[in-house]
Order: structure tokens, then sequence, then C-alpha cells
């Protein structure tokens, strides 16, 4: 154990395997009393739980904008109004309100589904826009972007992501601006997901913006704990800005809860926008 420096009490234990280079050093209080310094660059636990470095810890961002709030509470996502679950996992299709987003379109071509099945495991499907429902089931839907495009790189339409049985519209990928100035997102805006199986979801951040002038947004963040009812966890209030708000005692969330942010405003067609991050750590 080499001495940190020859004239103090300070030793580093350079031979511990556990460290991952963190410095943990012995050092003593004005009593005489041991006390432990340990030493760490300030991102090193963020950027490992990005890279999947850290076994049994993940994490998530959602982020979702709603163009039209009115007075009526509507939930952030591209479709509007208060979001639909399913009850039974159903298998998916993808479709379009323009006909260059297709197998051999100049749009979107083929997408990727990402939700979780009807044990609330995670699973993905590719599917062909246009092509007609895949063989994978899902109970919740939680995101969809483009994997593959023609010459434009992204969607020319507004893409709808619907259940095979119950006709129900799960995710959506919008577009922005109208005419030759028409943008396509490329994934969608949900601010909601849905908890894994064996996972439990942490929430550490939570953001709410309204975009217009002269507008306001009353946003809550809203938990469906498996088999119960809806309950608001936390409120913002924001008129013309964004408000974010980190957790110094994250939210704790178990399996199979359901999250969504909802918001209602003063000002008919406000533009609110939301975005949360949740570490997910496994149970066992």
């Amino acid at each position: 154990m080499p001495n940190l420096n020859p004239n103090s009490t300070n030793y580093v234990h350079s031979s511990e395997p556990n460290t991952n280079d963190l410095v943990q050093a012995m050092d003593y209080n004005a009593a005489g009393e041991p006390i432990i310094r340990t030493l760490a660059d300030q991102y090193s636990w963020t950027i490992n739980i990005s890279n999947g470095s850290i076994d049994g810890v993940g994490y998530i961002e959602k982020f979702g904008m709603n163009i039209d709030v009115d007075s009526n509470k509507e939930t952030i996502w591209d479709g509007g109004g208060i979001y639909s679950y399913i009850s039974s996992a159903e298998t998916v299709a993808a479709t379009s309100s323009s006909g260059s987003d297709s197998a051999a379109g100049t749009g979107a071509r083929t997408i990727e589904v990402q939700g979780l099945d009807a044990n609330y495991n995670v699973v993905t499907e590719i599917l062909t826009v246009g092509g007609g429902a895949g063989s994978q089931t899902f109970i919740r839907i939680f995101r969809v972007k483009i994997v593959t495009a023609g010459s434009d790189q992204v969607n020319a339409g507004t893409l709808n992501i619907t259940s095979s049985s119950t006709s129900t519209v799960l995710a959506q990928i919008g577009i922005d601006g109208t005419g030759s100035n028409a943008a396509g997102r490329g994934q969608t805006f949900m601010a909601l997901y849905t908890v894994p199986a064996g996972k439990t979801a942490y929430l550490t951040q939570w953001t709410v913006g309204c975009g217009k002038q002269n507008t306001d947004a009353v946003a809550t963040f809203m938990s469906r704990s498996f088999g119960g009812g809806w309950n608001a966890k936390d409120i913002i209030t924001v008129s013309a800005t964004t408000y974010a708000k980190d957790y110094k005692i994250p939210l704790m969330f178990t399996e199979k809860t359901d999250l969504e942010v909802r918001a209602y405003s003063s000002t008919n067609n406000s533009l609110v926008s939301s975005s949360f991050n949740l570490l997910l750590v496994d149970n066992t």
C-alpha cells in the first residue's frame, strides 16, 4: 500500500481489483478516527450505464410532443388526445398517409417497433410500411423508428402503427410543416412508457415545455400500477418556457407500471413537449 503523501497518513489500495479506476484512500480525522475517501470522475457512472457496462442497470429517455393541447387533458404524444392501451397482445401493421412510404418508395420503407410482449418482456420487430402485420405480438409499444428509407431519408407522410384485432393506433410517426417544407420526424414522439417485467424503474428527471408565446400548460406525471388505476405523481406548470426537474431521491415504479405525461392549457392549440429519464434496475 504506497503512501500518496509521505507526510500524511493517506494510503491508496492500488492492488484492489474492484476499484475500476476509482481511487479509494484511507484518511483520518482530527480525532484520529479512520474515514474513507472516494474519488471518481463525475461522468463515469452515467457513461458506464449508457454503454451497458454496469450489470443489471440500464436506462431509457422518453420524449414526446403534442402540437395541439387545449383545455381538455391530453397525453403528450404524436396522436393527440388521451392515449389508448390494449388489454391483450396483438400483432401490428404500419401504414402511411403517403404512397411514398412503402417497400420501394422514396420515403420510409421499414421501421423498428419497440415494445413489450404478452408477458411484458421487451421485444422488437422490423416491419415494412404498407406490408401488412408482422408475427410478433405487442401489449405495449413505447417507440418506433425508421430503419430504412428511400431518397427522402425520412417518412413522407404520417405513419400509423395499428393493432390488428382492435384497430388501435399504438404509435405514430408524424411530420412537421406542410407542402415542400414538410419534414418527417423519423421516429415517435411519445412521452409514455411501461416498465418491463423483471425491472424496477427510477425516475431521475422530468422536463415540460410550452413552445408558443402567450400559452401555458399544466402537466402531470401519471402512473398506473399493474391492475390498478391512474395516479398523478408530480405536476409542472409552465408558460412559454421549459422547466426541468431533477429528483434527488428518484421516484420508484415497479414492473408492468404504465407511465405517461398528460397536460392541458388555458389557451387552445398550445404546443407542449415533455421528456423523462428512467434508470432501469434488474429485480434480481
